[in-house]
């Protein structure tokens, strides 16, 4: 048992890991997370706003038994960041030992996070979607980036629409993709993109109905990532099939939180949650024209998971690391 503690950049991070690695991590966590193997309580939200501090960051603690490894994800929103040239999303990550307590590592989790949050969209696709034809992504930020970037890698994608309120914005995104096998539409209205759409995925900082039920076709798989509203209530009230990853997170935020407040959404609405469709325990899509609506909250067991591998690829690498004694240094 080492008494060093290492600090982990996020560039070493890139070095050791690829976005597949990210991507076969985060099935094999939700399988290990639907078999019991993982203990997660649901995050919490420390809002430093009534303080005079304009962000917020969420608490995300698990413990990975098949990696024997704990930790927290510490991710959280700085309003104040893109002034500065920074993403308004900043991630840390702590990891130690289970059984003595003992930091194994601090990391910085940009990369990690980033690449998580587009690994979930792709392999809950893998795992919902009847058709990957076409691909809807409303807000074209950074997340939706890797999205897309995820999702291409493992997923037959032949046309990607994207929408934004900011025509730049989505010019900027599209260019992200110079020599993408499939076609890249600037989409202006939603509804021009959602018409047809085999996904959706919406991933915005907006609280409002970016997508209406009438626009989404039989088969038709929906996922929301934002932490507020991003559909019209009647769009999940009238999904065939409405899931999330994780139940406890996804009543109290994102898209569900709302409808769940007037009970319009309750535990029973949820026909099942992801990790026990990727570990065998419940049946995900049931037949081809299913209209399936998951909101995906985000799990810190996967961030944690991806960091582990990380930790461990970079010290058998041999490469420097900074590292302190943390009872004698």
């Amino acid at each position: 048992m080492s008494d060093r503690s290492y600090v982990i950049s996020n560039s070493q991070v890139k070095r050791h890991m690829t976005p597949m690695d990210v991507i076969e991590i985060v099935e094999q966590t939700w399988k290990w997370y639907g078999e019991g193997q993982i203990i997660m309580p649901s995050k919490v939200t420390t809002d430093m706003t009534p303080a005079g501090v304009p962000g917020w960051f969420n608490s995300m603690p698990s413990y990975i038994a098949p990696l024997q490894v704990a930790g927290i994800k510490l991710v959280g929103g700085y309003a104040e960041n893109p002034k500065h040239g920074k993403p308004y999303i900043k991630a840390n990550l702590m990891l130690t030992d289970p059984e003595s307590g003992d930091l194994r590592a601090v990391m910085c989790g940009d990369w990690i996070s980033d690449y998580r949050t587009g690994a979930q969209a792709a392999v809950a696709a893998k795992y919902l979607a009847a058709r990957t034809d076409a691909l809807t992504i409303i807000g074209a930020g950074n997340q939706a980036f890797y999205c897309l970037d995820c999702m291409r890698r493992i997923l037959d994608i032949k046309e990607v629409r994207v929408c934004d309120i900011s025509a730049a914005a989505r010019e900027r995104f599209i260019a992200r993709f110079p020599d993408a096998p499939f076609r890249l539409v600037s989409c202006e209205t939603n509804e021009v993109g959602c018409r047809g759409a085999d996904m959706i995925i919406t991933i915005t900082t907006a609280n409002a109905a970016l997508v209406e039920d009438p626009w989404v076709k039989p088969g038709a798989l929906v996922m929301t990532m934002g932490s507020f509203t991003e559909t019209s209530a009647d769009l999940v009230l009238n999904a065939d099939k409405l899931m999330l990853d994780h139940i406890g997170q996804g009543l109290h935020r994102g898209n569900l939180k709302e409808m769940a407040a007037k009970g319009l959404v309750t535990e029973a609405s949820i026909g099942a949650v992801l990790p026990d469709v990727v570990c065998g325990k419940a049946t995900g899509r049931e037949h081809p024209d299913q209209r399936i609506v998951i909101e995906l909250v985000g799990m810190g067991c996967l961030d944690l998971a991806v960091a582990a591998t990380a930790y461990a690829r970079i010290l058998a690498s041999g490469e420097k690391v900074v590292s302190v004694d943390m009872e004698n240094g």
